[in-house]
């Protein structure tokens, strides 16, 4: 309820054109703009690629892919339903914002602004990972460095998109707030009807046998 609360706030503020965030915006814009140079630019556009909404679709397909080849049906399942219900909201909230991207872009994108599909989709990764495929690893400086290490690709991320003025601060910052909030209702739903999900299993499967 937090995050949706915040995410609600900064949405309206970003549809009023409210003064504070857009002289946050324009203020970590002109501060990017001093760092600008041709290193800095080839490496993040790398990472905006790496982090496109494509990537983070493939990484999480191959995530599902490898809990079901486990036999973890249910878990794999329930990533497919979360990579699919998140990318149809996030969309659905671009369209009704309707905010246009940042001017001079470094790297051009098509679409509009708010909210981040590379933040949506790469916070939804990097939260797959922490609490779905890190229990599963024995080691515990390995579950902590794995989680360091994608939680920083995440900033890493949300830095290229802003960077490369393809998104507002506000963009990236609404983006974490709206995959942290579909991710929490996801699981409690999930939580809800998990006995209906077993049943429907072994209805499934007991029909497969007659």
């Amino acid at each position: 309820m937090i995050y949706l609360v915040i995410f609600f706030i900064l949405e309206l503020m970003v549809i009023t054109n409210n003064s504070f965030i857009t002289n946050f915006d324009s203020s970590i814009q002109t501060i990017l703009q001093g760092m600008v140079s041709s290193g800095f630019t080839s490496i993040f556009k790398t990472v905006t690629f790496l982090g496109s909404p494509l990537m983070d679709l493939i990484y999480l397909l191959l995530i599902a892919f490898l809990f079901l080849k486990n036999n973890y049906k249910q878990t794999a399942l329930w990533i497919i339903y979360l990579l699919i219900s998140g990318n149809i909201i996030s969309f659905l909230i671009k369209i009704t914002v309707h905010r246009q991207r940042p001017l001079n872009a470094i790297l051009p994108a098509s679409g509009y602004s708010f909210p981040s599909g590379h933040v949506f989709g790469t916070t939804l990764l990097i939260l797959t990972i922490i609490f779905l495929v890190l229990p599963h690893l024995h080691n515990k400086n390995w579950r902590i460095g794995i989680s360091v290490i994608a939680i920083l690709w995440l900033i890493l991320v949300a830095f290229s998109r802003v960077y490369l003025r393809g998104h507002f601060p506000s963009d990236v910052l609404g983006s974490a707030l709206l995959a942290g909030t579909w991710w929490e209702f996801s699981e409690l739903l999930y939580l809800r009807y998990h006995a209906t999900i077993i049943n429907l299993f072994k209805f499934h499967l007991g029909n497969q046998k007659e």
